[in-house]
């Protein structure tokens, strides 16, 4: 990867305003541009380097040549603190920890700055409230080491509600219902589509059929973005082309 580039400018129009325009563009054939809120897939098959634009946007790595920018920052000179504060991920496998659900939601938030009202707001978009009020013990009820007490699909929409609680900018979806069964998929992939509505989203899949909501789609293949395609304008990419 030879750049990437995340920029992020209020709107002119509304310096109150939650939205941010959103260009991203990845030196790898292609140029794009994402609009504010929408949604940008990558899909191909393992070991392509769809999950390493994620670690890029963290910053886990800096690139070895080229530069990953925000707002024309090189984040190699961004606090990453702050950096971190505006971006939520949400991973194949949550990493949940044996305290309660209410802990796991809130875990990395200065304390008292949320509201039990917005725990279960967040709670209900990630189509988990039904099942924790149903629990005797409710939001206090423990997960055990790594979510050893809830399913994997629990596990995900908890991890989601956590990302939604921070109010993130940009969500970042690394292959998050890879691991599920059908329903468990089903309801997870709901709770993705409500947490992503007015958000700027990077989506790494690894099957078409988990990206069909999203605006843009990009195919990667070893490191090199082979195929670029828009679901709205009736583009249809075969999964053999991601398979092969």
């Amino acid at each position: 990867m030879k750049a990437f580039y995340l920029l992020h400018k209020k709107a002119k129009s509304s310096p109150s305003s939650t939205f941010f325009e959103t260009y991203l563009r990845m030196i790898l054939y292609h140029s794009l541009i994402v609009q504010p809120g929408e949604t940008l897939a990558l899909v191909g098959p393992s070991g392509c380097g769809k999950s390493t634009v994620v670690s890029l946007l963290e910053r886990l790595y800096d690139p070895l040549d080229g530069v990953v920018a925000v707002d024309g920052n090189d984040l190699r000179e961004m606090n990453p603190t702050h950096l971190r504060s505006h971006i939520a991920l949400v991973s194949q496998e949550p990493v949940l920890f044996d305290t309660s659900i209410r802990n796991n939601i809130v875990y990395g938030l200065p304390a008292n700055s949320v509201t039990d009202d917005m725990i279960m707001e967040v709670a209900q978009r990630a189509n988990i409230h039904k099942f924790i009020s149903e629990l005797p013990d409710g939001f206090n009820t423990r997960v055990g080491e790594k979510g050893t007490q809830l399913s994997g699909g629990q596990k995900q929409r908890i991890a989601i509600a956590r990302a939604l609680i921070r109010n993130p900018k940009i969500l970042l979806l690394d292959e998050a219902t890879s691991a599920l069964d059908t329903e468990s998929e089903k309801l997870v992939q709901e709770a993705l589509d409500k947490a992503s509505k007015g958000r700027t989203c990077i989506v790494v899949a690894h099957r078409l059929s988990t990206v069909v909501n999203c605006n843009c789609i990009m195919v990667v293949k070893s490191g090199k973005i082979v195929e670029k395609a828009h679901f709205r304008e009736c583009i249809v990419i075969s999964d053999s082309i991601i398979e092969a």
